[in-house]
Parts: C-alpha cells; structure tokens; sequence
C-alpha cells in the first residue's frame, strides 16, 4: 500500500490563505494596540502621582515648618529681650553723653574764667614793668638794669646775668 502524502496545505483555497493572513494581521493589531493602551494608561497614572507629588509638601518641608513653629516664638522672645537690653545700653549711653556734656560745659566755662584771669594777670604785669622801666630811666646809675628790662619787655627774653 502506497500512502499518499498530502499537504497540509492542500485543500486550502486561497482565499482562505488571505482570509488566514488578514485575521493574523488583525490579531497582530488588535495585540499593538492592546499594549500602547496599557502603556498610555501606565504612563497617564505615573504622571497623576507625580502631579499629586508635587500638589503635596515634601516631608523635609513639613518638619522645618514645625521646627519653626516651635523655634519662631523662642526666637521672638530672645530678639525681645536683646533689644530691651540693647535699648537699656543706649539710655544709659545717653544718660553718660547728656552728663559728659555738661560737665565738659562747666570746664570750658572755667577755662575761659582762668584764661580772662590771666590776661588780666599779664596786662598787669606789664603795667608793672613798665613803671619799673620808668623808675629805671631816672636813674642814671641803673642804666645796665635798664637794658635788662627792655630786653625783658621788647624781646620777652629774661635773663639772669642781665640782671647781675
């Protein structure tokens, strides 16, 4: 007995093998199109969690402002105090300005009261050795002591062996 080989193909008629062929393709299709709507829809909900990561405050953030919260009326407080101190230094600074002030007041007024006395001392000595120079002139024999006071008066130079 002679068996017959048959194909596997055979009895197909082609438009079964199109048929066979669109059908493939469509099912190839139908598998792409599956795949991007799984990877849109991946996609549309890794950027709604990255829009609710950034809508939401970071966990740092959120402990600085409750460290703040806790540190804010310490550090009021502390500020406060520095500036009744610091205020306290700038009265008793003025208080100390405002005494200094007159006490150096009183010393210039008693500067110029000295300084007025002792025009009035020097004006009288000169009076004096003036009169001493004219007492001086009438006697002939005190003509070295004569030139020792001019010397004294006109030059304001004294000196001792002048006067010997």
């Amino acid at each position: 007995m002679e068996e017959k080989k048959t194909l596997l193909l055979e009895g197909l008629l082609p438009t079964d093998v199109w048929n066979a062929i669109i059908v493939l393709l469509i099912l190839f299709g139908a598998a792409v199109a599956i795949l991007k709507g799984i990877a849109f829809i991946r996609d549309e909900i890794e950027k709604s969690k990255n829009k609710k990561k950034m809508n939401t405050k970071d966990i740092t953030d959120e402990i600085a402002d409750k460290v703040m919260d806790k540190l804010t009326p310490q550090i009021d407080t502390k500020f406060d105090e520095f500036n009744k101190s610091f205020d306290k230094k700038f009265e008793d600074i003025d208080v100390k300005l405002s005494a200094d002030k007159e006490l150096l007041k009183s010393h210039t007024t008693q500067l110029n009261d000295h300084e007025s006395r002792v025009g009035k001392l020097e004006g009288g000595n000169f009076a004096l050795c003036h009169g001493m120079l004219a007492l001086l002139e009438r006697d002939p024999n005190l003509e070295k002591e004569q030139k020792a006071m001019k010397n004294y008066l006109i030059d304001g130079k004294y000196n001792e062996e002048d006067w010997k």
